[in-house]
């Protein structure tokens, strides 16, 4: 193989071997804060306007042989609008993730229903808590036939149609799961926003093995996470945000903030800013943001130990919301959070 093959092969090894032992872990974007409804369900439904479309596309170390490329999409709307409080929302929402490694050896997809329910503690809509569920149908595949094994070596390199030796149960898995959150807002009478949450998935813990029959089961993901923004000055304003994942034993520690720049007399705004996640990557963020839409990009400065293999392993991601029917009456209710 070549040396871009060994590395693809490489990181779908440690997958393989981690998903087998139960602690297989989630795709993630750093900007998760645009991409709400696969960091929190409670989120669903929570913002200005009627609806919410938001995607954001990954591309992961790709100068070690692309191998983590992951893509979202989401849609989210408010319903019974009439029937609960003005200061309450609650919202339905379907997104869809696709993600594979090494060229398309490995992938992963999900399709999850969301519903997200923030109740107004106040007369003023300054105070919300919130709860969301969300229920989601996922398939994991693996094709075996682009993978070498030791028994398939040769004095002329792999020979695939070489039998491999290797006892394969599934080569495609599909599964059910579960996942919920919460969700805290409170805005001052100054306009500052805070916001506190946390969410568990795979709640269900579904069973997911490729070569054994003892079923192992996919490790529960836990996040707790808090925002706040402050107005700076007339015009400018100023978000810093943190969270904190757990799976399997793996901690990710992250934090960060972003300057928001007014563009003249116009609703847009210029975002400037990085995030840290420890002992990872540290990635500057650029983003727009109007009334009506928010884009961003950022790129991962990795780190940790996989620099050794390529300095400039590092990843791209880009993000896109937009708010369908946003009066722009407020500013608040960011997807910084």
């Amino acid at each position: 193989m070549g040396l871009k093959n060994i590395h693809s092969f490489f990181f779908l090894l440690c997958f393989i071997m981690s998903s087998s032992a139960g602690y297989g872990q989630d795709p993630h974007f750093s900007q998760y804060f645009s991409s709400p409804l696969t960091f929190n369900p409670a989120m669903t439904g929570y913002f200005n306007g009627a609806h919410r479309f938001s995607f954001n596309v990954r591309n992961q170390w790709a100068a070690l042989g692309d191998p983590y490329t992951t893509g979202t999409a989401s849609f989210d709307t408010k319903i019974f609008k009439n029937a609960i409080g003005s200061n309450d929302r609650w919202g339905l929402g379907v997104h869809a993730l696709y993600d594979q490694s090494s060229g398309g050896i490995y992938k992963n997809s999900y399709l999850s229903l969301s519903t997200g329910f923030n109740k107004g503690l106040d007369a003023e809509g300054d105070q919300s808590i919130g709860i969301g569920v969300q229920a989601s149908i996922a398939g994991n595949s693996v094709d075996f036939s682009k993978i070498s094994f030791n028994s398939q070596f040769t004095g002329g390199g792999f020979d695939l149609s070489i039998p491999s030796g290797e006892t394969i149960l599934n080569r495609t898995i599909t599964y059910v799961d579960l996942n919920a959150g919460i969700l805290y807002n409170y805005t001052d009478e100054s306009g500052n926003q805070f916001s506190l949450g946390a969410a568990m998935f795979h709640i269900l813990r579904p069973k997911l093995s490729y070569f054994s029959n003892n079923n192992p089961q996919l490790a529960q993901r836990f996040t707790i996470h808090a925002g706040a923004g402050f107005a700076v000055g007339e015009q400018d304003n100023i978000f810093v945000t943190a969270h904190l994942m757990e799976q399997g034993g793996t901690n990710e520690y992250v934090l960060g903030a972003a300057y928001g720049i007014t563009l003249g007399t116009s609703d847009k705004q210029l975002y400037t800013g990085a995030w840290l996640r420890v002992n990872d990557a540290v990635y500057p963020y650029l983003g727009l943001r109007a009334n009506e839409y928010q884009v961003g990009l950022s790129y991962d400065i990795t780190r940790s130990g996989i620099s050794r293999v390529n300095k400039w392993s590092g990843s791209t991601e880009l993000s896109f919301i937009y708010y369908f029917n946003n009066s722009g009456k407020k500013k608040g209710i960011p997807c910084f959070f």
